[in-house]
């Protein structure tokens, strides 16, 4: 039933920017828990998800006699009972959880004791009938009290064989309830699954000690197998992040971050179908926890096309249709679901949920016995819809509201806590830059690009063609930008020019002169007081491009002292600031070929150049990086401001080429520039490059 009292008023967006890391993978930590409870010694798991519908996992192994270590939210210390159970004192209760539910039940019918599982007033409406009848194969005393074989399960103490059993539909949750049972059951049990899906058990259970056997669309289990205890990373979970992506994707203008993000090709199909609809995303795997492949994913906005999503793809995106439904909404042309009928059983009938909001919307869509036809649009109506009492309706439709023409009420969203606490909050963090409204994100924009009158040099510069080549190198915070450009503009014989420099070298002059640099109104006025002058300096081995300011070179211990680290963020995120330093930037690369290093050398500074590059690395080797250089700043913090600032924020330009720097040397990163300048056509000695 909806609950009124809960809903999100979502305001408008025009775009969405910033970095996100997703709560801890739903599938993984119910797995992790239950598997961690039947395993012989302590096991620890680290970011669980504590999400209701996991934590109700939690409280059933622990009514079972698991003991529980709660190290914060995110981390647990589960000692294990070795295969065996206590009877627990009174039904279980399942909540909204059919993975809990289904998975639970193939563990219950080998313990020694009569059990029952229960579950709220949605679960309780879904069929059963998909694990009772393979359970009952193997041996399970199993019922189901509900009509239709819907809950509550009653459980009766059993002894099970191995069986082979060919799944009728695609579900990882069937395949899994009976994996877990033919742990516990004599022989070989073998599943045949025409059409993978989520394989986390299987890996899961790997990392536990017991190996499946995977051949030509079979998986074998040898039961009998004992599960040892083990130290699991839940990776963050795709299923949340795919709200994000998905938005990311279809909003023009938006850049989004997504980090330790679980990429199990069983998960990811999103990804191919928005690359197919011609989205822009990069995906990069970091690593491998125990066999989960974790990674980043960059996404930039882009206007989409319709595409027509059927067949086996469903499988691997079944959680994803309301958010795929929400991106066909916003795509130019038809969106065609097909094959998605199990979207009837889910935590609503999903088919009718999404069709039902997407009219509310003004979408014009056509409901099929098995998806549904949608015709895509710029913008929509703003809209009063509810959830169904369904978290991921809850929040596909949060994100569509973001297109509306004015604010937007979704109902009944206290579910959205069954898989992603804190959504609200990353919703707002990811939209807080653009959130003012059509009208006056266009003003916004039409201001920036036309800017001030000093602004105005800038854009008749941008207007002449570049005399000689410019280099750009970007990245975040300790990426190895100028290592890298340095060397770059020494084997090349360039001008190095760290833009860096110039945003510390203002920094410094205002700190100096006693402004506040939390006060924009007075930093410019501090601005306007400076005499400022880039000019080149030749060295022994390459020139580099000096920054003077009141016909003083500021020391490398000033512009890198604490304060400074500190401040150069906030000054650089001011678009009056940035506007009155650009020409500075540009007006170099009419006397010098250069190599520039920045945040948005490529977008903003000289957006013409055919030489772009972008670096970066993941948080931990930056933030090492920083120590190792003495500095203290906080380099997420500045990360957030670098790219949350609504003036020039840091962007991977979409032509750049984006390069990971957390493994390799920075000389194998300068030669790998330097290769891909030469096959640009730059003239290069190949000598030097030896």
């Amino acid at each position: 039933m909806a609950n009124t009292n809960s809903y999100l008023i979502v305001e408008p967006a025009a775009f969405i920017k910033g970095e996100v890391t997703v709560p801890g993978d739903k599938s993984i930590s119910h797995r992790a828990v239950m598997l961690a409870s039947l395993a012989r010694g302590r096991s620890s798991i680290r970011n669980f998800l504590p999400s209701e519908d996991c934590l109700c996992t939690l409280r059933a192994f622990e009514a079972m006699g698991v003991s529980v270590e709660k190290q914060g939210k995110t981390h647990l210390i589960i000692e294990g009972k070795s295969g065996v159970l206590f009877p627990p004192f009174e039904a279980i209760d399942c909540g909204n959880s059919g993975t809990m539910m289904r998975l639970l039940a193939g563990i219950l019918t080998a313990q020694p004791f009569y059990s029952k599982l229960i579950g709220d007033y949605s679960l309780s409406k879904r069929p059963m009938s998909r694990i009772i009848e393979p359970l009952r194969m193997m041996g399970a005393k199993i019922r189901a009290d509900g009509p239709k074989d819907t809950p509550p399960l009653i459980i009766e103490p059993s002894t099970l064989k191995g069986i082979e059993y060919r799944l009728p539909i695609p579900s990882a949750q069937v395949k899994s309830c009976i994996l877990l049972a033919g742990l516990f059951a004599s022989g070989v049990t073998r599943i045949i699954e025409p059409v993978a899906s989520r394989d986390h058990t299987e890996r899961l259970l790997e990392q536990f000690g017991v190996r499946t056997i995977r051949e030509k669309g079979e998986i074998i289990l040898h039961g009998g197998m004992k599960l040892e205890a083990t130290d699991i990373e839940v990776p963050g979970d795709f299923s949340s992040a795919a709200f994000w992506i998905g938005a990311a994707a279809a909003i023009p203008h938006s850049e989004l971050r997504v980090r330790s993000i679980g990429l199990n090709p069983t998960r990811t199909g999103l990804l191919n179908i928005l690359l197919r609809m011609g989205a822009q995303i990069e995906e990069s795997i970091e690593s491998y926890s125990k066999g989960e492949p974790i990674g980043s994913l960059w996404v930039r906005g882009n206007k989409l096309r319709a595409t027509v999503i059927q067949g086996e793809e469903i499988v691997g995106v079944i959680d994803e249709i309301p958010i795929l439904a929400v991106v066909g909404a916003l795509a130019d042309g038809v969106t065609e679901i097909r094959n998605a009928q199990e979207l009837r059983v889910k935590e609503s009938d999903r088919i009718k949920a999404i069709v039902t909001n997407l009219r509310a919307f003004g979408v014009e869509v056509e409901e099929l016995v098995d998806g549904m036809r949608i015709k895509g649009k710029n913008t929509v109506q703003a809209a009063r819809v509810e959830s169904f009492g369904d978290h991921r309706i809850a929040m596909a439709f949060s994100i569509l509201a973001l297109r509306a023409n004015k604010a937007s009420r979704i109902d009944d969203v206290d579910c959205i806590a069954t898989s992603y606490p804190g959504f609200q909050e990353d919703l707002r963090a990811l939209t807080q830059s653009s959130t003012e409204g059509w009208a006056e994100e266009t003003k916004k924009i039409k201001n920036f690009i036309m800017g001030s009158q000093k602004f105005a040099k800038a854009t008749e510069l941008e207007k002449k063609e570049l005399p000689y080549p410019v280099i750009t190198i970007d990245g975040t915070t300790a990426s190895g930008k100028s290592t890298v450009a340095k060397e770059i503009a020494k084997v090349l014989g360039f001008t190095y020019f760290n833009t860096g420099a110039l945003y510390r070298a203002v920094t410094w002059k205002i700190l100096a002169l006693g402004y506040d640099v939390h006060d924009e109104e007075k930093a410019v006025e501090a601005c306007r007081k400076l005499n400022l002058r880039c000019v080149i300096r030749k060295e022994d081995s390459f020139s580099q491009a000096s920054i003077l300011v009141d016909d003083q070179q500021p020391l490398e211990k000033e512009l890198r002292s604490p304060e400074v680290n500190e401040a150069v963020s906030i000054v650089a995120s001011y678009r009056k600031i940035r506007e009155w330093l650009l020409p500075f930037q540009r007006e170099l690369a009419y006397k010098e070929p250069l190599v520039v290093e920045g945040r948005d050398i490529g977008t903003v500074v000289f957006p013409e150049s055919p030489y772009k590059f972008f670096l970066d690395a993941n948080l931990e080797e930056r933030e090492k990086r920083r120590e190792e250089q003495g500095e203290r700043d906080n380099v997420a913090q500045r990360d957030r401001l670098d790219i949350l600032r609504s003036s020039a924020p840091l962007l991977c330009p979409v032509d750049a080429v984006k390069l990971d720097t957390t493994k390799p040397s920075a000389q194998k990163v300068v030669e790998k520039i330097l290769d891909i300048l030469w096959k640009k056509g730059l003239t290069i000695s190949r000598g030097k490059m030896d």
